[in-house]
């Protein structure tokens, strides 16, 4: 049975919110205007807000709204950013919000605002408090939790469980891999050449990087011998490589891009490390120079399956969508690992579904809107700081 204040969600202002956040555009780095907006909700529904740029131009807020009575913390967290891609105006259509950023991820942001309003006009002294935060600087690759980071090592955060209302809809993570992308240039000495006036013997940068990827195969074969439990297999990938301008120039140069993803038991330091060593010897065997920009985008983590915060989703989601949430890794990347790894808050996620996530046409259901406010509401009572 769920609580009566499930009663009191209005989908209409969380419909209304969304779509006033979704109409201004906030694509990564510079999310000044939808953090002004996204606040003024906030203090509306009766949070205090702080508000931080520790980034130009990508403010960080912090809301909190208390109860009044001693007990456990929940935070919240959404970020305000959208992938830079060009989206039709916003509209309301066939019981779905359209819009960039309707489903990634100012549509949740709405749901807690909603929620922070059912809770504040209800009888019911909220237990604690609940923490809001919204980051700007998420969307890789012109974001990498750069202001998220910046924040936990300027602002004492403590929580007993986090939320991040984006990633699961269907399943309870419970671990999640790290990520880093790599920028691999292989360079000789000299210009580039017509293939018959090259001196016998220089170096080939498209052969040497064909090296790099057989080497990167192997290293994926290897990585297949260990299962990652929940998640599955850490891994590189190869998503992009450049070299030459003319079918009969040696090129003096090669460019490769990709993705190192690695459980959450493995620092990214000995990932940077791994890596450095398999290209510097490479280098030395081809007699060329071969540069690593390895950039990480989040660590991994994983969470006990028994904690508390997990058996609360999971009773919130049964009671709510009528669904069981089965404990589960995963291999994309969100900030939960933040909050996870570097303030040890048992973190979940949980949101409206994301089939349309940086899509060419981007949309979150009204439903599932519904689904996930009630879902927030839900979880605070399960985990001790509402009543039934």
């Amino acid at each position: 049975m769920t609580t009566p204040l499930l009663d009191c969600v209005n989908i209409e202002r969380i419909v209304s919110d969304t779509l006033q956040l979704v109409e201004i555009p906030s694509p990564t780095g510079d999310s000044r205007e939808v953090a002004d907006h996204f606040a003024q909700l906030l203090a509306e529904a009766g949070c205090r807000v702080d508000r931080y740029e520790f980034l130009p131009n990508n403010p960080t807020l912090v809301a909190v709204f208390e109860g009044g009575l001693s007990g456990k913390t929940i935070l919240f967290n959404g970020h305000l950013d959208t992938i830079p891609l060009a989206h039709s105006p916003a509209r309301i259509e066939n019981g779905r919000v359209y819009g960039r950023g309707a489903n990634d991820m100012k549509g949740s942001l709405a749901c807690i605002v909603e929620v922070i309003r059912v809770i504040r006009d209800s009888r019911d002294k909220l237990k604690g408090r609940l923490i809001i935060v919204a980051n700007s600087l998420h969307e890789s690759p012109g974001g990498r939790g750069e202001d998220l980071y910046a924040l936990v090592e300027n602002v004492n955060l403590q929580a007993d469980a986090a939320v991040v209302m984006e990633g699961a809809t269907r399943d309870c993570t419970i671990a999640q891999f790290g990520s880093a992308t790599f920028e691999i240039v292989v360079k000789r000495n000299g210009e580039p050449s017509h293939q018959l006036y090259t001196p016998e013997g220089t170096p080939h940068p498209i052969s040497v990087m064909a090296e790099i990827v057989r080497q990167l195969d192997e290293r994926n074969e290897q990585l297949r011998l260990a299962y990652i439990e929940d998640i599955g297999y850490a891994s590189y990938f190869v998503g992009a490589i450049q070299s030459g301008k003319f079918y009969n120039q040696h090129p003096n140069t090669a460019e490769l891009a990709g993705v190192r993803r690695y459980g959450p038991e493995t620092e990214y330091d000995d990932v940077e490390r791994e890596l450095r060593l398999l290209l510097d010897d490479i280098a030395w065997r081809n007699k060329v120079d071969i540069l690593l920009k390895l950039q990480k985008v989040r660590d991994g983590y994983r969470i006990d399956k028994n904690d508390p915060a997990v058996h609360a989703l999971v009773e919130a989601a049964r009671k709510v969508r009528g669904i069981p949430l089965p404990a589960a890794g995963k291999k994309l990347v969100t900030d939960a690992g933040i909050f996870a790894k570097d303030l040890s808050i048992p973190t979940l996620c949980h949101g409206p579904d994301q089939s349309s996530a940086h899509a060419d046409i981007e949309y979150v259901e009204i439903h599932e809107l519904e689904l996930s406010a009630k879902v927030y509401l839900q979880f605070i009572v399960e985990f001790g700081l509402l009543s039934e």
